[in-house]
């Protein structure tokens, strides 16, 4: 049964990914221009640096996306998918809520977490989200837990109070596109 904040907020949760950002700073529009620059400079290095199939598969001109388009797809996807690597090389994914602002990424993980402390071991993460027509992003990236984030957060299926910790993911490759048009009947 959902709380009433998050019945009220549309089933999301009430509590935003970056604590206290505004939507205006997750709005690329908004950003300072060296933001949106480094984006775009690592989805184009990204996309040169990339081996044959990633770029059979991101490299479409018509589907490419620009710093801007690629940070407004990923802040609407409500969630994305996580993959971490810790001491015992297993791989570890969930599903986690992670957002741009002001050219930042972050993400929030839970307190008891195996991938927090995957993140501890090894701070390589990969993220993943997608959504109509095929369109897609995949973020690689650097982690490091942002110090005194921990924070309440609502209550899981046990009823049971939970808290979060802030991720600052330092990104280092993006593999982004739009998804295909629907062709005019």
């Amino acid at each position: 049964m959902k709380g009433a904040k998050e019945a009220a907020s549309g089933g999301r949760c009430p509590q935003p990914v970056v604590a206290g950002a505004t939507p205006e700073e997750r709005d690329p529009a908004n950003w300072p221009p060296h933001a949106l620059d480094a984006l775009q400079r690592v989805l184009d290095r990204s996309r040169v640096d990339a081996g044959q199939a990633v770029r059979d598969t991101f490299a479409h001109t018509d589907r490419q996306m620009t710093a801007s388009e690629f940070v407004t797809f990923w802040n609407s996807s409500r969630m994305k998918a996580m993959a971490t690597v810790g001491k015992s090389r297993n791989p570890h994914i969930a599903p986690v809520h992670a957002e741009f602002a002001n050219g930042r990424l972050r993400s929030t993980i839970y307190e008891n977490a195996v991938r927090r402390r995957d993140v501890r071991d090894n701070p390589n993460v990969a993220l993943t989200t997608w959504g109509p027509g095929g369109a897609t992003a995949i973020v690689y990236g650097c982690a490091r837990e942002v110090p005194d984030s921990l924070r309440e957060t609502r209550r899981g299926a046990t009823g049971k109070p939970r808290r979060t910790v802030a991720l600052d993911i330092e990104v280092t490759r993006i593999y982004a596109m739009k998804g295909k048009s629907e062709p005019v009947s």
